[in-house]
């Protein structure tokens, strides 16, 4: 059932190699620079590369956006989304993978009754405007310093064409490789929750994550993509929207490649904290409105005269047609998997406002009184438990995110055999094991409580009010833990 499951990720993997692939090398191409059997393998090699080495910082960012937490709801929201993203290749318009699996997501979100975290939502559309703007700044940037160099220089055209055609390549496979680490999250991130796929330990000190498995199946379905159909998608950034000489071609693939990489780097993102740096966002953002931004960016520095609008506006509302689209697809087909189908879409969860729970919220300082209204009910939705708390206006949306983390009914059950079963081991420390072994066999209802419990130990403590970076990435590995254990020791008593 798992591989049937990630049939819907290998199509959304497809369609991002068909689609997306022109953003990368569609101008090269389409201006004779690169032929495409070459610019394929290039694509190929690099963005699987990629999406091995620096893909799980995008994928932990979209997680926050809306943990989908039953395999066959994962299979549901990817399949919404590659058929949204299936119907603009149809019609030759590249569109926003990004966009589009978040829109996906957030139909979940809608029919699972779980909240959107909107400020996980704000933090990825922020990041596709400053994208775009970056992209458009650093292409006209570079622009007018190729242009000045090159005037400079008094290359022969012949000349020319070959340091353009050697750049190109270079240039390209570092956009491959930053294309496959940012949008590797939109193929197969709503699967890591998951977790469909055990760590295998291939030596004393090598370990191929399950996770690094995921991406490497999504790449492999890019890849199937890049070969089958990206061919048909190129024109349109290559040579519709404007046409695009090969260095500014060039110029355009390297700005595309700085941005993706940039919102997707790990590595970069812990030297800009070392140094004490603001961090950027590790986010998952459109290939797509990256290179439209920078063939925006070249053309503006040229006067803008020849930019064909009706192009930039139909591409333009593809961006916004297809999350709508996603959206409403995966809404549908998760109701029909469900009841139709008979498959889990989600997990069934309850938030129970009992002695125990109203005890921990009071001991928190939460308003007793206000909490009145809910005391001794139960709740089947977030939705619904949000609205109800809202109507009291006592608590700030960021309490009540947090009434409903504390009241939600999680059974837990310790059992570490199974960190060794799924090859989960790895993850944790031999200290951290050993305190983790004093809880075996107990049962939880929380997924506080179990925390209280094993955060009495030094090594499964958090750090309380993180102030440095440092400390906040600290926290950040330790609820990653903590996270997979609650994956792990998931308990339904009817089963």
């Amino acid at each position: 059932m798992i591989f049937i499951y990630l049939l819907s990720g290998l199509f959304l993997g497809w369609s991002l190699g068909a689609n997306d692939t022109g953003n990368i090398f569609g101008a090269a191409v389409e201006t004779r620079m690169l032929k495409f059997k070459h610019a394929a393998l290039i694509a190929a090699i690099f963005i699987t590369l990629g999406a091995m080495a620096e893909g799980s910082g995008p994928s932990q960012t979209l997680g926050r956006l809306g943990s989908v937490d039953a395999l066959g709801g994962a299979f549901t929201v990817a399949l919404a989304a590659a058929a949204a993203i299936t119907l603009m290749v149809r019609i030759r318009i590249p569109v926003s993978t990004s966009q589009t699996i978040v829109g996906a997501i957030i139909g979940w979100n809608f029919f699972s009754g779980r909240l959107t975290d909107f400020r996980a939502l704000l933090t990825i559309a922020m990041s596709w405007i400053t994208a775009f703007v970056m992209s458009a700044a650093i292409a006209g940037i570079l622009f007018q310093i190729f242009r000045r160099k090159i005037n400079k220089s008094h290359l022969h055209l012949l000349e020319l064409d070959v340091y353009t055609r050697y750049g190109l390549i270079l240039i390209g496979a570092f956009a491959a490789y930053s294309l496959g680490a940012n949008n590797i999250a939109n193929v197969v991130g709503v699967f890591v929750p998951g977790r469909p796929f055990k760590d295998l330990r291939l030596g004393a000190e090598l370990i191929f994550s399950g996770t690094a498995q995921l991406y490497l199946v999504g790449a492999m379905a890019i890849v199937l993509g890049i070969y089958t159909y990206s061919w048909k998608l190129m024109r349109t950034v290559g040579k519709d929207l404007f046409h695009l000489s090969p260095v500014t071609a060039l110029i355009a693939l390297l700005s595309e490649a700085i941005v993706l990489f940039v919102f997707a780097s790990q590595a970069l993102r812990n030297l800009l904290i070392f140094l004490h740096l603001p961090a950027i966002p590790l986010v998952p953002v459109s290939s797509s409105q990256v290179i439209v931004g920078a063939v925006m960016g070249i053309a503006i520095s040229k006067g803008g005269k020849n930019i064909r609008y009706n192009i930039l506006a139909k591409i333009s509302l593809a961006w916004v047609i297809a999350p709508l689209m996603a959206f409403f697809f995966s809404f549908i087909a998760l109701f029909t998997i469900q009841n139709v189908f008979e498959q889990d879409v989600k997990k069934d969860l309850t938030y129970e406002f009992n002695s125990q729970t109203v005890g921990y919220l009071v001991a928190r300082e939460m308003d007793k009184s206000a909490l009145s209204i809910v005391n001794g009910r139960s709740f089947d939705s977030e939705q619904k438990l949000y609205s109800e708390l809202k109507s009291t206006q006592v608590f700030t949306p960021e309490e009540i995110s947090s009434i409903i983390r504390i009241v939600e009914v999680y059974p837990l059950k310790v059992n570490t055999k199974i960190l060794t079963d799924q090859g989960a081991i790895n993850r944790i420390s031999d200290q951290q094991l050993r305190e983790l072994q004093t809880l075996e066999d107990l049962s939880f209802r929380h997924k506080w409580d179990f925390q209280q419990h094993l955060s009495q130990s030094e090594s499964w403590r958090l750090i309380p009010n993180p102030q440095t970076e440092e400390e906040k990435l600290h926290n950040q590995k330790r609820e990653e833990q903590y996270e997979l254990l609650y994956r792990l020791f998931y308990y339904h008593p009817k089963r």
